[in-house]
């Protein structure tokens, strides 16, 4: 997915929300907004909204000198996740069809996105979204790819959403996937980390690896050589979020997106309405 005009005034969004974590010191944020204005004039559009945004927390990190601006926010997103976990859980397991719903549920978790500033109540949101139809579900298709000893690339996204993300991943594992779950390198916006997968129990469950660079989605030309091995042997990749969407659509692979549509950009591309969520198969 190419980058569009309409990316540039949100990267200044996400310069702002991002500072604004670290101080409220007005010089330190006018600071910020001046070097990602000098640092655009020489940015090529011809990336992806992604590897646009990415030079954004790059600046406020040195700016600052805070490495991980969201910090306690994603550990209280994991928290607040994890104390939600056994009525989810039970909410998943009496459905007709306890499959779909931790589907819906991994989809729902996507709402926690601290870098383009959207309001969200967790337990409001889960509960409304898990009742919400996908805009356009490839569910009977992602069936069909489902037969045991089958290897699956789970690219996950958010702290936080990575619990709903681990409800899914047991199903996954139950119905004989060899599952492997996919995190960042290093601290980007509130992107899940190793640490994180060890603190919200996802290494328990299957194994866990790192893309190799702590980019927004998936920077192709910088993932480590575990990654790009696992990528290539996948049978099918599961991938969350925008970042991943945006990095991975029209890659060569099997690929399951799983996200909810949080700017007029992406919704265009997946040719859904604003806040809709979407689980889409493509092919390539």
């Amino acid at each position: 997915m190419k980058a569009k005009p309409d990316c540039i005034p949100c990267l200044f969004r996400q310069a702002l929300n991002t500072v604004r974590t670290v101080t409220d010191v007005p010089a330190v944020q006018v600071r910020v907004l001046k070097n990602l204005s000098r640092r655009l004039g020489r940015l090529s559009m011809n990336r992806t909204p992604a590897a646009l945004s990415q030079p954004v927390y790059e600046i406020v990190s040195r700016v600052t000198g805070v490495k991980d601006p969201y910090a306690r926010q994603k550990r209280e997103n994991n928290a607040a996740a994890l104390a939600m976990l056994p009525r989810l859980e039970r909410l998943v397991r009496r459905s007709p069809d306890p499959l779909k719903a931790a589907i819906h549920l991994a989809a729902a978790g996507n709402i926690i996105d601290l870098g383009i500033g959207h309001d969200f109540d967790l337990k409001r949101d889960v509960a409304r979204l898990m009742k919400q139809p996908f805009a356009r579900d490839d569910y009977r298709a992602f069936l069909r790819d489902l037969k045991p000893g089958r290897r699956l690339l789970y690219l996950g996204d958010n702290c936080g959403e990575i619990v709903f993300d681990r409800i899914l991943v047991e199903h996954l594992v139950a119905r004989g996937l060899v599952v492997t779950f996919v995190v960042k390198s290093g601290p980007v916006i509130n992107d899940a980390t190793m640490r994180d997968a060890r603190d919200t129990g996802m290494t328990r469950i299957c194994p866990v690896i790192a893309t190799g660079s702590n980019d927004i989605g998936v920077h192709w030309a910088r993932v480590s050589p575990e990654f790009r091995r696992q990528a290539y042997a996948a049978d099918l990749i599961l991938a969350k979020g925008h970042g991943n969407f945006e990095t991975c659509v029209g890659r060569p692979g099997n690929y399951y997106f799983l996200l909810k549509a949080k700017c007029d950009m992406v919704a265009q591309e997946l040719g859904v309405k604003l806040g809709e969520t979407v689980f889409k198969h493509a092919r390539n």
